[in-house]
């Protein structure tokens, strides 16, 4: 599938949406969501990669990042790559043969388990306001999914860190203009 966005400088931020394949509620106990969240982790403190918001939903993921070299696309690439293979593994001894089953049929010939979908979406940030719609539009995904009232009850997100100074599970670097 072509991609219909591209990073064009990743040392700006850029608003990015990783989706896993057929939408498949991976991230339904904290042991999934911790994978991503070390991953993201590690990719902060080891490749450059700044997170200046996110939230992590039980099936996709939107993030507002740069990285310090500009690189994000190999960033994501590596952080989908590592996560991929660290919650297939989960999945297995979990014991969720279905999901399993639809990631394997996804992957195709190369007879693996495709978890991600290939694309990431970015979106370069080209102003404040730009910046703030997208902000807003990641904290309030669990709000209008649903899963919480309050975007700040979602701990998965930094919603907490930019509405009432609570600590992120991610470090995040807020946006300064």
């Amino acid at each position: 599938m072509p991609q219909h966005f591209k990073v064009y400088d990743g040392a700006y931020p850029h608003f990015i949406t990783c989706t896993i394949v057929h939408w498949i509620p991976v991230f339904c106990r904290d042991d999934y969501f911790r994978v991503l969240v070390d991953s993201m982790c590690y990719c902060i403190a080891n490749k450059g990669l700044r997170v200046h918001g996110y939230v992590i939903m039980p099936n996709h993921i939107h993030v507002l990042c740069s990285q310090e070299e500009g690189r994000i696309s190999d960033v994501i690439r590596d952080l989908k790559k590592h996560t991929s293979k660290q919650i297939a593994r989960m999945l297995e001894d979990d014991g969720r043969t279905i999901w399993l089953i639809a990631m394997r049929r996804a992957a195709g010939a190369s007879g693996g388990v495709k978890v991600w979908d290939e694309a990431f979406h970015p979106e370069q940030v080209h102003s404040r306001p730009f910046a703030e719609q997208k902000l807003e539009y990641i904290h309030r995904n669990p709000e209008r999914a649903g899963y919480v009232i309050d975007p700040c009850e979602w701990k998965h997100s930094s919603a907490g860190l930019y509405y009432r100074e609570q600590k992120s599970l991610v470090p995040v670097v807020p946006l300064e203009w």
